[in-house]
């Protein structure tokens, strides 16, 4: 957001469902053609009309993903289904939290019963003070979840589903390296689009570009190099393969529906998220 503002120009970006909703009431994207996209009859009809992007106007779906916690089943026996896991002392000193204000306050929000986006004071609050409560466990606050995985620095790690995937090629003892959906407290789930700003230099290729990545086959071994699910038809038997033997990993459109999306909070409230976020982190 603050590249586009400072007038940065891009042909194709990856906004979350979110900040699509967000770049819209901005009017920071092109509206799409979708009659010029052929492969549009390949992408699920949820998002024919999401909630983020009436009528899918200004984007296209890329992405699917789930946040949970990644630990080493073989060194990790007693995972409870539970964000408190994330305190689990036979990881201590080895656990990471994503370094991601929304993703760390949802975990909080989630585990103490609250609403997943609550911009509450007082909720917040005890968010925060569960958060601080985790901070002698933690190694750190981290984005890099697949070297941290990969390189045995974490054996809990706060991250995405893909990111399992990838730690996996790097391993020598794939099936060591597991997912797991918080079923317990809830989860976020949600998904990335493609978008096309209004700056864009080349809008014609971009919508090239976006078309060639819905083609089926281009789906499968776009899911098959980073390895989350596309939301087109096409791709779920490349998705199945990597997934095989972790059924945690896999998400779904009724993922979707069911479960917890960051919502397009207002400026004040992101804030507050923010601000509560940093109090965490220098607590």
């Amino acid at each position: 957001m603050a590249k586009l503002r400072a007038g940065n120009t891009y042909d194709v970006i990856f906004p979350t469902a979110e900040y699509v909703q967000r770049l819209v009431q901005q009017e920071q994207l092109l509206r799409i053609p979708r009659d010029k996209l052929e492969n549009i009859e390949y992408v699920y009809r949820y998002f024919d009309d999401p909630w983020y992007d009436p009528d899918s106007a200004h984007s296209v779906p890329y992405s699917l993903y789930v946040t949970g916690i990644g630990y080493r089943a073989d060194l990790i026996d007693n995972m409870t289904g539970s964000w408190d896991d994330l305190a689990n002392e036979q990881a201590a000193g080895r656990i990471y939290l994503l370094d991601d204000y929304q993703e760390a306050l949802a975990a909080g929000n989630l585990r103490n019963g609250f609403d997943m986006n609550t911009t509450n004071p007082d909720e917040l609050e005890q968010t925060r003070e569960w958060l601080t409560s985790l901070k002698p466990l933690l190694r750190g606050f981290s984005v890099d979840t697949i070297t941290n995985m990969s390189s045995g620095n974490a054996w809990i790690h706060h991250l995405w589903n893909g990111d399992i995937i990838n730690i996996r090629y790097r391993v020598d003892d794939p099936d060591a390296y597991q997912f797991q959906k918080v079923a317990r407290d809830g989860f976020p789930v949600g998904s990335d689009a493609f978008a096309i700003p209004v700056n864009a230099r080349h809008p014609g290729t971009a919508l090239l570009f976006i078309d060639f990545m819905l083609d089926p086959k281009n789906a499968a071994r776009n899911v098959e190099w980073n390895g989350y699910p596309m939301p087109n038809r096409g791709q779920e038997e490349a998705f199945a393969e990597l997934a095989k033997g972790d059924p945690n990993i896999v998400v779904t459109v009724e993922d979707l529906e069911r479960g917890d999306q960051f919502a397009n909070l207002s400026q004040s409230e992101r804030e507050l998220w923010t601000d509560t976020f940093l109090e965490v982190k220098a607590g």
